[in-house]
Formats: C-alpha cells, sequence, structure tokens
C-alpha cells in the first residue's frame, strides 16, 4: 500500500527543507564577485534580496518545525523532489529582476532549466545581460546539475544515510564511492571542481586562439565550463558556440561534455587505478556504441542530402550536434532553425532518439541512461536465445558496472519501469506540444530535449511561447532531472495526504 505521510513526516521534511536552504543562501551571493569585478552595482542588490529571502525561510521553517527525529526514505525522496522546485522559484528573483526574462513564469522557466541542466532559455537579450547575472545562471547549472547540491546538502546536514536516497536514485550518485558520505561529498566537490579548472582554462586559451580578448575568453571559458561539465548548454551568448566559429573551442567543449557524460564513479575508478574498467563496464560499451552509431548515421544522412560536404562541416555541425545530443549538453554549434528548415526530418528523429538514450547513471548527463539501455538490451538477448535452449536449462547473464552483477528480474524491472516512464512522459509531452499547432517531429525533438534536460532547440522554446507550453516543458525538466520516479512519490504522497484532510 502506497505510505500516507503524517504530519509527523512533514515536520522532518520541511525542518530539513529549511536546514538545507541555509546553505543554499550563501550560495545565491556568490555572484557578487563578478558584480563587484565587473563594477554591475546595480545588480547588487538582486542577489542580497534573494539571499535574504532564502536565509528567511530557511530560518522560519527549521525554527517552526525542529525536529530530532531522523529522515527515512520516504522523507528524503519528498524533501529532494521539493527543493528543486523551491531552490529554482528562489533562484529565478535575480533574472526576473535583473529584466533578463520577460516575465516571472519567463524567469521561473530560466531558472529550473538552469538547475535542472537542461538549458533550453527564455533570456530576452544574453548578448546584453549582465555578467553577474550569467554567472547565476550559469553557476545553477554547475551547482544543480554538476555536483546535485540537493543531495550533497543533504550528506553535509547528516539526517540522512546517502545510499538511502542513491538506492531510489531519486538524484546524484548511485553506488557509493567512500565509505565515509562526507569523504564521498568532498570526492564529488573534488573531481567537478577539477575538471571545472581544466575546462576553463583549455577554453580560455582556445577563445583567446579564436580570436577573442582575454577578458571575454576568460569569462566565457568559466561560463562554459560550468555548463560542459554539468552537460548544461547554458552560454554567454545567444549565438552559443557558435560565437566563436572555430574547432579547436568546440573540441574542448565537446571533451569537456563527455567527461561530464560519464558515470561518477567511473572516474573515480579511473583515479584509483582502475584503468580496465573503461573497457569492461557495460554502461561505457553502449554509451560509445550508441553514439558511434547514431553519430555514423548522422554524417551519412548529411553527406547524402548533400547539406555539408566538406569532412570539417560534417563534423563540426552533424557530429558535434549527435554528441551535444547525446551527452543531453545542447551546446550547439547551427542555428538552431537549421534543424527544422535544413537538416530532413529524419536527423531530427536520430537527435531525438539520442538525447532520449542519454548519457551514464551518475553523472551529469539527463535521459534514461546507457547503463538501463545495456540491461534491457542484455535482458532482450536472453529471451530470443530462451526458445532454442531445453527446457531444463537454466539460463542466465551477467552485466559489469563496476563489478560483475547478475542480470535478475528486479534489475530488469527497475531498468524497465523507468525507461516505460521516460517514454510515458516523452509522448504525453509530444501530443501536448503537436496540439498547440507545432509538427509532429519539432514537438517529438523538443519535448525529448525537455524530458532528458538537453537544452537543444529546434525554435519552439522562446519568450513568445504559449504559457502552458512553458509550464509542461517545466513539469517534463523537473520529473525528468529527477528520473519521474522520486516527484511521482511526493505528488502522491501529497494527495493521500490532503485526501485525509478532506476525509
Amino acid at each position: 500500500m502506497l505510505f500516507r505521510l503524517t504530519g509527523g513526516d512533514w515536520k522532518i521534511i520541511l525542518y530539513n527543507l529549511g536546514r538545507m536552504l541555509h546553505l543554499l543562501s550563501f550560495v545565491f551571493l556568490l555572484p557578487l564577485l563578478p558584480a563587484f569585478l565587473y563594477e554591475e552595482l546595480d545588480t547588487l542588490p538582486y542577489f542580497f534580496l534573494t539571499s535574504g529571502l532564502t536565509l528567511l525561510i530557511a530560518t522560519f521553517l527549521s525554527h517552526s518545525f525542529r525536529t530530532e527525529e531522523q529522515m527515512e526514505l520516504k522523507h528524503a525522496l519528498c524533501l529532494v523532489a521539493l527543493a528543486w522546485l523551491l531552490t529554482s522559484l528562489l533562484a529565478s528573483f535575480p533574472l526576473w529582476l535583473g529584466k533578463a526574462c520577460s516575465s516571472f513564469l519567463d524567469a521561473c522557466f530560466e531558472s529550473l532549466s538552469g538547475f535542472t541542466g537542461t538549458g533550453l532559455t527564455l533570456a530576452v537579450d544574453p548578448d546584453h545581460l549582465a555578467r553577474s547575472l550569467h554567472f547565476h545562471r550559469h553557476l545553477l547549472q554547475f551547482l544543480g546539475d554538476g555536483v546535485g547540491i540537493v543531495v550533497v546538502s543533504l550528506a553535509v546536514l547528516g539526517r540522512t544515510e546517502m545510499s538511502s536516497v542513491l538506492a531510489f536514485r531519486g538524484e546524484a550518485r548511485e553506488e557509493g564511492i567512500r565509505p565515509s558520505v562526507i569523504r564521498t561529498t568532498r570526492l564529488i566537490f573534488g573531481i567537478a571542481f577539477t575538471f571545472f579548472v581544466l575546462g576553463a582554462l583549455l577554453l580560455t586559451l582556445a577563445g583567446i586562439y579564436e580570436g577573442a580578448d582575454p577578458d571575454t575568453a576568460l569569462f566565457d571559458g568559466i561560463c562554459h565550463s560550468f555548463t560542459g561539465y554539468a552537460t548544461g548548454g547554458f552560454s554567454p551568448h545567444s549565438q552559443n558556440l557558435m560565437y566563436y566559429h572555430g574547432m579547436v573551442y568546440e573540441i574542448v567543449a565537446m571533451i569537456l561534455a563527455v567527461i561530464g557524460a560519464l558515470n561518477f564513479n567511473l572516474h573515480y575508478a579511473l583515479l584509483t587505478g582502475r584503468k580496465n574498467e573503461i573497457f569492461k563496464n557495460t554502461e561505457v560499451k553502449v554509451f560509445f556504441s550508441t553514439t558511434f552509431l547514431l553519430c555514423t548515421l548522422t554524417t551519412l544522412f548529411l553527406f547524402g542530402k548533400g547539406i555539408y560536404a566538406s569532412t570539417e562541416a560534417l563534423f563540426r555541425r552533424g557530429v558535434f550536434q549527435l554528441i551535444s545530443a547525446q551527452t543531453t549538453t545542447g551546446f550547439y554549434t547551427i542555428p538552431p532553425l537549421h534543424l527544422v528548415l535544413i537538416w530532413p526530418l529524419s536527423l531530427l528523429l536520430i537527435l531525438s532518439l539520442s538525447m532520449l538514450l542519454g548519457g551514464c547513471a551518475n553523472s551529469t548527463s539527463g535521459g534514461i541512461k546507457s547503463l538501463r539501455v545495456g540491461i534491457l538490451l542484455k535482458s532482450f538477448a536472453l529471451e530470443l536465445k530462451r526458445p532454442f535452449l531445453p527446457r531444463s536449462a537454466v539460463i542466465g547473464d551477467r552485466f559489469h558496472h563496476l563489478k560483475d552483477s547478475p542480470l535478475t528480474s528486479a534489475v530488469v524491472r527497475g531498468a524497465a519501469v523507468v525507461a516505460t516512464s521516460y517514454l510515458l512522459l516523452f509522448f504525453s509531452g509530444t501530443f501536448i506540444t503537436a496540439a498547440y499547432g507545432y509538427g509532429v517531429g519539432e514537438a517529438m525533438f523538443e519535448t525529448a530535449s525537455a524530458l532528458s534536460n538537453v537544452g537543444l532547440s529546434c525554435g519552439i522554446t522562446h519568450p513568445s511561447m504559449p504559457a502552458g507550453l512553458k509550464l509542461t516543458y517545466m513539469m517534463l525538466m523537473w520529473m525528468g532531472r529527477l528520473e519521474v520516479l522520486t516527484v511521482l512519490v511526493l505528488l502522491i504522497a501529497l494527495a493521500l495526504s490532503l485526501g485525509r484532510k478532506v476525509e
């Protein structure tokens, strides 16, 4: 039977939500650094107000609902889902007050898109936006998707064992890396920060090489490193990576995106000398195999249609876009409208498929994830063998993911439930988008981008987009980032709690 949350349960959730918001209130002050550095003093009130409001709510919750009870799995799951919504709502205030977006709804969309690592944008004029507001947008992606600050906050607060959340995959890194939660948290930050620094340095040098002035190259390098490793896709420029028109810059961004899309535990395995893991891991094999296959199909279609003639153009336009889609990064090197005006519908569908597949589990990428795809493929192959084997034969299979594991019915069922949930949401979102008058191919593409937290757009996502569609995509971004089930737990708990009150 589905659990009902009592008043005591909600007290535990709201108390810990308040404690987590205490930490986030200081995070919202980080954009003050570029505000002072670039003398954008008019933006200071936006961040002080947001931080102060967050601190006020945090203080109210932590004092009004104080409890010594420890969180259980059901509390942690509801807390994670609530935290994503409330944090995104609070983070929207600087964007709204700074007129980065034309309405409060658009600012909420932008903030949620940032915090979920999606990258779909409703920013009115990114090219003339204050750098402190750009820093705020890009920092949201790095903290929300790059290091999974919600679960990191839970770990730091010490109110629940991280394993309880990770076992359900509400957010962040599934397998325990180190026995200590605090050590694991430090490791997450350490690896993310290392890749951020390396990415920022290389992107800055690449920007200077491509002709940008050092100041612009440095700021863009920091922003693109934030969103590259977080597979987020935000950019300080309306042209995204097209601003640089350079292969070197695009290659560095592509490598950073692939690193972000790889399993976080694979990073740790490689750092601790387990170099063979990258060749044995089922998930890694599926990720690179599907990426290579879809890249090949994309290149063949583009070449066959005569859209791009040179090898360089095929790589920079076709291969880059496919990798951007598969890693769910959302960087682009072609104008969004080219996807519907120049590229054939077949390629739009290939990109939609790659976005749904996504990157690896326990990474910064979204989608169904390569590990689940690999499990389902192995299960499918096993069922194909079954009719050709003797009735007395005991058949089974294993998969390697950090260790050899049996392919049990529970594992297959878990992968199938998440994959089915994604597909149901995908078709629902496609239907809603098409109902607003958009083509089915475009609707599938934009829905896959929102659901898998990608950020690529074929032109549908725009400030003039209907409010109903904005809300639909916000729901898809939220549910996709938390892999559907966590949000369902919260919604069911709310419904049952409200139903009991009505009774």
